[in-house]
């Protein structure tokens, strides 16, 4: 499934994907065949011995300048100062972009700047994007969804159709209140897993008033402590850790800290988009009525390939102006 959804359809027209995973290992340190063989093949990972004991700040710059290589400069670095150490025996990577042109673009001399709502009741001005053409859209109680399909195809064949090939859309999910983001999250996190599929919107619709403001969103953060909180926490304390399958001598490997980077940007012409985790590890001793949808408040974004119901990129908007 990963093979299919991640494949490069940027030479028959569709979007530009790439997804790449590298291993980074203590030059002294012998991984084991099979924990090898299972990178390579199963995760398309580049394996590389690494000097992190002499020159560990060599491959801090080495992983950082792979990132920026396979996300296209969006994410130019994804390990900050001092996070990988002489004492690093293991630094895990991975990268995902994404650059996709909508089916039916916005026109940019249509693009007006209007007022969007913020959570605390402020308002911000930003340039909205604007159509006429038929969206599909589906009303429900107490939030609307909007699907913007991605091109797929030099022929960019019907997105409703039963090709079997992956095609890619982004669904926005409004609630009616402008205050009323906390609660859809709330609904949907206390929902079925089939939420969101359960609420996609099937035909296209006739619009009145359509506004989507244009937006650039990046994240950055230290992962620890929020993957601990949904409950892995035994791979960070070396008592606990078994990570026995990966190195020929297991002396008590563990995970030190988990990066996480992402960037997404949204305009008239589509949406490009990229994402990084970077995981280093110690050893032993360390840690059709006229339908109306006004995106002016806050609301939340996922990117999809439709056939698998793949989750590409997720995130929320609570204001177009800032992109931290």
């Amino acid at each position: 499934m990963a093979e299919s959804v991640l494949a490069d359809r940027s030479g028959s027209g569709g979007p530009v994907i790439a997804f790449a995973c590298g291993l980074w290992h203590q030059e002294t340190e012998v991984l084991k065949p099979a924990y090898r063989a299972t990178a390579v093949e199963s995760y398309k990972a580049e394996t590389r011995a690494a000097n992190f004991r002499g020159k560990s700040e060599d491959v801090r710059e080495e992983i950082n300048n792979w990132v920026s290589a396979a996300t296209k400069n969006l994410i130019p670095s994804i390990l900050p100062k001092d996070s990988v150490q002489s004492s690093t025996v293991l630094v895990l990577a991975n990268a995902i972009y994404f650059k996709g042109t909508w089916s039916t673009p916005f026109a940019e001399n249509k693009t007006k700047d209007k007022k969007f709502y913020c959570l605390d009741g402020s308002r911000v001005h930003t340039p909205f994007m604007h159509s006429k053409e038929d969206q599909f859209i589906k009303e429900h109680d107490g939030f609307k969804v909007l699907k913007l399909p991605y091109r797929n195809t030099a022929s960019d064949v019907d997105e409703c159709n039963s090709d079997e090939r992956p095609r890619f859309s982004m669904y926005i999910f409004l609630p009616d209140a402008r205050d009323g983001l906390p609660g859809l999250i709330d609904k949907m996190a206390s929902s079925s897993f089939n939420f969101m599929r359960d609420h996609m919107p099937k035909r296209r619709v006739k619009v009145g008033e359509f506004w989507l403001p244009k937006f650039k969103l990046s994240f950055s953060s230290q992962m620890n402590e929020t993957l601990m909180a949904m409950g892995l926490n035994a791979v960070f304390f070396e008592p606990k850790a078994n990570l026995s399958n990966m190195f020929e001598d297991d002396d008590g490997l563990f995970m030190e800290d988990v990066f996480h980077k992402a960037v997404i940007e949204v305009n008239e012409e589509g949406t490009e988009a990229a994402a990084s985790t970077a995981c280093t590890f110690l050893k032993k001793g360390k840690r059709l009525d006229l339908t109306e949808f006004v995106a002016d408040h806050p609301f939340v974004f996922f990117l999809v390939e439709e056939v698998s119901g793949a989750i590409v990129f997720m995130g929320h908007v609570l204001d177009p102006t800032s992109s931290e």
